[in-house]
């Protein structure tokens, strides 16, 4: 049994005595950044999301379609019962049968650090409401201002996102559901379920199209134009701000730095590796193949550059075989000698 396999099974008052100074700075200063991510989403909730109605994912989007149908449709409600359908509410309230089943089921500590974000994220929500903080809500939906609050919207909440992704947290909602729908039944990637759980959100969200709509007279002047602009407008406005979050998370997980990766197939692959690696200072590996239609072996090359350098690879295959297959592939994320260091990230 090595020695970290007998700490952990040491008392919880025997582990707290084996802390050091270093470790509490270092998990205060993980959590001081959770709480500043979730900060991140609290603003793109209230500023922009539940202001327009717009549903993109997760409990912010449920929290929003609640929030907007229970408001829309009963204005003279007292204020007490408003603070029952807040976003600060129904993001806890929501979320409570899920925090319960993560910790049974999936990771305890990302179980944890998610059910920490979406309490702070609930008392920033609470605290932005009692303030009365100034939001970005847009009257005409066919205003350009609508399309910006979405983008703007979806944008600090990929933010938040992509960094929570990083350090194994969420907030809540349809990624656990995904997580918990994979640890029991795993027929398809954890990120499709997540996305197909966020699709109906969105779809749901157009029911608020609904509300204030006169039905009657649009059946009756037999123009349904109003009646479907009022449903899809809150479908799509959710869409782009999801799909806004999901491409600024995907960059912030992946890197700005974009790589690709040249597979080149060669009887002169000594040639072109010596010029890459002369030229360029990169690594070139060398595997052996057959091709499967002429039976001849042949060396495939493969190297990792960075995307300003693809003509220069382009160049060098050119000029040492013309007739040499290759193929190009786009690298999601590069680790190692030349490119982003290991991340120095511990799971807490």
């Amino acid at each position: 049994m090595s020695k970290t396999d007998r700490s952990d099974k040491l008392p919880l008052s025997a582990r707290l005595k084996n802390v050091t100074p270093k470790q509490v700075m270092h998990v205060s200063r993980f959590y001081l950044f959770l709480a500043v991510l979730a900060l991140v989403r609290a603003l793109s909730a209230y500023i922009f999301i539940v202001p327009n109605g717009f549903a993109p994912s997760g409990i912010t989007g449920l929290s929003s379609i609640i929030y907007n149908a229970i408001n829309n449709s009963f204005s003279d409600l007292e204020s007490w019962v408003q603070w029952l359908f807040d976003p600060s509410v129904t993001a806890i309230v929501l979320n409570i049968p899920l925090f319960i089943a993560a910790f049974i089921v999936l990771d305890k500590k990302f179980a944890f650090n998610t059910f920490f974000c979406v309490t702070v994220y609930a008392v920033f929500m609470a605290v932005f409401r009692v303030v009365d903080m100034p939001t970005y809500a847009v009257e005409q939906p066919e205003s350009g201002y609508k399309l910006l609050a979405s983008l703007a919207g979806g944008a600090l909440a990929g933010l938040s996102l992509g960094f929570m992704l990083r350090y194994n947290t969420s907030l809540g909602g349809t990624d656990v559901i995904g997580k918990l729908i994979y640890a029991k039944n795993p027929v398809a990637d954890v990120q499709w379920l997540i996305f197909m759980c966020d699709c109906i959100i969105v779809i749901a969200s157009g029911g608020l199209g609904f509300i204030g709509l006169d039905i009657d007279a649009i059946v009756g002047d037999g123009d349904y134009t109003p009646l479907i602009t009022a449903v899809l407008s809150p479908m799509i406005y959710s869409f782009l701000s999801q799909l806004t979050t999901s491409q600024v998370a995907d960059v912030l997980q992946s890197g700005f730095q974009s790589s690709l990766v040249f597979n080149v197939i060669s009887d002169k692959h000594d040639e072109i590796a010596e010029h890459i690696t002369r030229e360029m200072h990169r690594g070139v590996t060398i595997m052996g193949g057959i091709g499967y239609y002429t039976g001849e072996e042949h060396k495939v090359l493969v190297c990792v550059v960075r995307r300003k350098q693809i003509n220069t690879v382009k160049r060098i295959i050119q000029e040492c075989d013309p007739m040499a297959f290759t193929f190009i592939t786009k690298a999601r994320e590069v680790k190692g000698n030349g490119f982003t260091p290991p991340a120095d990230a511990t799971d807490i």
